[in-house]
């Protein structure tokens, strides 16, 4: 078999030279070239220095041939992240991850990402050692409770709540808090550091739960099945997917948001299930697109997650189009002129419009068909 496994640390170093000596294809993936360095002399075992979860990093890994990814990492949301990266992205049969919070287990459905939880397995054998009959019982009691939690309704109340929970207490946390505050929105805040949490708990003068918000009981402990909205703003990508995987499918929270640090991490978390990601590196990169004169196309607007964009083409004389009446255009699938602008004034496009060399063309458009509209209006 060829198996991918993330981190080579106490228990992937092991499992690593196990299968390897099983006669088992082994691709092994870690951020430290030290740490890979105690690999190098196992036979069957790849080597490949780069970040787990990263698409990229994976693909680099042959993780699309794969018949298993085990992700071992001493982080949970790193192994859940890469986990699901690896089945969403690259369709891999099965993948396991190990994880030491019971409620991470949560995150996703998934019936082909296995969590092997260590803590679960030592309550277990140490409970057993005591009355082996109450092991069952414990086990019969947290099915129950999980599937209780999967299935929370949320009530009237929340449905129409103003109510906006926001994990992680930042610059941009503190500052998104304030401004829905003063919009009088109830706001609530999950911040990890609790000396930090003390001192915003004054200075915000909201509700402050200290805690992981990435763990299921803090996420109850903050209202969380109440909250219209939750915005995860850490500065953890794998933190804030599972921050919003919980919230949406174990509490119900009908919008969630997230920081993505790694503007490629965009993608994977709208696949992974989060409602929005804002990513401020593409929130420059678009305000930097607008104010330099020389560029020709100008994204204004991002819609369903990325999936359809508002964007601004300049004509100039090369153009294709030029001349034309819009009806004997072949314009892609998916694609609409929203407006014209010449000379400062806005016009309405119509079947009879004749573009000219200096216009301005909004057009809304699929993402799929962006290059086919820019070669249609813009040229090659």
């Amino acid at each position: 078999m060829k198996i991918v496994i993330i981190g080579y640390g106490r228990v992937g170093s092991r499992v690593t030279r196990a299968l390897a000596a099983s006669g088992h294809v082994v691709m092994l993936i870690d951020k430290e070239a030290v740490r890979l360095t105690g690999a190098v002399e196992l036979t069957n075992v790849k080597l490949v220095q780069g970040n787990g979860i990263d698409v990229d990093v994976q693909r680099e890994a042959g993780v699309g041939e794969a018949d298993r990814l085990l992700a071992l990492t001493r982080e949970d949301n790193v192994n859940l992240m890469a986990a699901q990266v690896a089945r969403a992205f690259f369709n891999v049969p099965q993948a396991i991850a190990r994880v030491f919070e019971p409620s991470h287990a949560e995150a996703c459905e998934d019936p082909q990402l296995i969590t092997i939880c260590p803590t679960l397995y030592a309550v277990d054998v140490i409970v057993n050692q005591m009355d082996p009959s109450t092991v069952v019982k414990a086990r019969q009691i947290e099915a129950q409770a999980n599937s209780r939690v999967a299935r929370r309704p949320r009530s009237a109340e929340s449905e129409e709540s103003r109510f906006v929970l926001i994990v992680g207490g930042g610059k941009i946390g503190i500052n998104l808090a304030r401004t829905l505050h003063r919009s009088k929105h109830e706001v609530a805040l999950i911040e990890q550091d609790w000396s930090r949490a003390r001192h915003l708990e004054v200075a915000l003068e909201m509700p402050v739960i200290v805690g992981d918000g990435s763990t299921l009981p803090i996420l109850e402990a903050a209202g969380a099945g109440r909250a219209r909205v939750l915005v995860a703003v850490t500065g953890s990508d794998q933190d804030n997917l599972v921050i919003c995987q919980l919230a949406k499918r174990c509490l119900g929270v009908p919008k969630t948001i997230a920081r993505v640090s790694n503007p490629k991490n965009e993608e994977v978390l709208q696949r992974l299930g989060v409602d929005t990601t804002i990513s401020s590196t593409a929130i420059i990169e678009q305000v930097i697109e607008r104010e330099l004169p020389t560029i020709k196309i100008k994204t204004l607007l991002q819609l369903q997650n990325g999936g359809t964009q508002l964007i601004e083409y300049a004509l100039e004389k090369s153009s294709p189009v030029l001349g034309r009446p819009l009806k004997e255009i072949g314009f892609p699938p998916n694609c609409n002129l929203v407006a014209v602008i010449r000379q400062n004034a806005t016009i309405v496009p119509r079947g009879e419009t004749q573009l000219q060399v200096g216009d301005m063309v909004i057009a809304l458009v699929r993402t799929d068909r962006e290059d086919e509209l820019r070669r249609l209006l813009v040229g090659p």
